[in-house]
């Protein structure tokens, strides 16, 4: 199934919110000095080859960038979704460049369904100076038009070089392939048990290179495109217990989860490492919930071309010295002016 972009009425607009951003509480005094990594979190530009508005994305990722001089940009897929692939990527990426910091980037739903495909964009970001992006390890994938790419790591590391977190990059694929009728009519896709053991496989890689067993997992956050089925769960529980953490809860594409539920959670939840995940697709959600220990965050998308949302911008993570992060919401109104938000637990 693919998806149809329509641009929607300014009556939706109005009816689109059904709560509205949560202030809570927590440790509000943390030392700033122990940041050591910046993670500017970015989702869905969607670039349109339209001059003007393009330039808009771009001054919704300038201000967030120059507010908050990341260590890394890390684009949760949807650069654009025009057929003319090639020249959106060849617009954004110098764009991203110009800012002189490591970026990563993963796939979205969107990125490769024009004239380029995974392999011609991963080719274009290999040349890229900034870009940090690995094609990653190969999948077994019943469908060969829409190959799972793109799924990697980087090790955060302190000033005497250990390694306090890692980012785990991944492909959370495009459409679910129907076998029987030969078509991808199934809705979003999921991660497929290959990723699943890949990403088990990596954590215990690094947990037994940085302490020596596998056992004792680094700390970890995860980047991806298409939000797991308990970002659903978990805002609907929250929101029962009156303990969502930030956000508002839209209505039109079901929180954009996959056709089917994965195992990718639980295996969060059983090798205890990823304590974050950070997603983009429906740009009607922006929430941050705590689920089962992990938080699941959606990005305001930085779109100014197809959806009309209320507020655009992102996430920015601080990770500290002892792995824990924080996140500092970026979200522009209608009125053009950029807030930050700080989402406490």
């Amino acid at each position: 199934m693919k998806q149809i972009f329509k641009i929607l009425s300014v009556v939706f607009i109005v009816v689109f919110i059904l709560t509205a951003t949560v202030a809570c509480t927590g440790d509000k005094d943390k030392n700033p000095d122990d940041v050591i990594f910046k993670v500017l979190h970015i989702s869905d530009v969607h670039i349109q080859n339209n001059e003007s508005k393009d330039q808009k994305a771009f001054d919704t990722i300038t201000e967030m960038v120059e507010d908050s001089d990341p260590d890394m940009i890390v684009v949760t897929g949807d650069v654009t979704s025009e057929h003319d692939n090639e020249s959106a990527f060849k617009k954004f990426c110098p764009f991203i460049e110009s800012f002189k910091i490591p970026w990563a980037f993963v796939f979205g739903n969107h990125d490769a369904e024009g004239k380029w495909g995974k392999v011609e964009i991963s080719d274009y970001l290999d040349t890229m100076q900034y870009c940090i992006y690995e094609r990653g390890d190969e999948f077994e994938r019943t469908d060969k038009e829409y190959p799972c790419m793109g799924n990697y790591y980087y090790n955060v590391k302190d000033e005497n070089g250990k390694v306090v977190q890692t980012l785990f990059m991944m492909d959370s694929n495009m459409y679910g392939y129907d076998e029987v009728n030969d078509n991808y009519d199934l809705g979003y896709d999921k991660f497929h048990d290959d990723q699943i053991e890949w990403y088990e496989k990596k954590v215990k890689e690094v947990a037994l290179s940085v302490n020596g067993s596998e056992d004792k997992v680094v700390p970890s956050l995860a980047f991806f495109h298409i939000p797991m089925t308990e970002f659903k769960t978990g805002y609907e529980e929250a929101k029962a217990a009156d303990a969502v953490l930030y956000g508002a809860q839209g209505i039109g594409e079901d929180y954009g989860i996959p056709y089917e539920d994965d195992d990718m959670l639980e295996t969060m939840l059983r090798l205890g490492s990823t304590k974050g995940v950070f997603v983009g697709h429906d740009h009607m959600y922006n929430f941050v919930v705590d689920y089962k220990g992990i938080k699941l965050a959606y990005a305001n998308s930085c779109d100014h071309n197809i959806y009309f949302v209320l507020k655009k911008g992102g996430n920015l993570i601080n990770i500290r010295r002892d792995g824990s992060f924080d996140i500092i919401k970026y979200e522009k109104g209608f009125d053009g002016e950029m807030k930050k938000v700080e989402v406490f637990d």
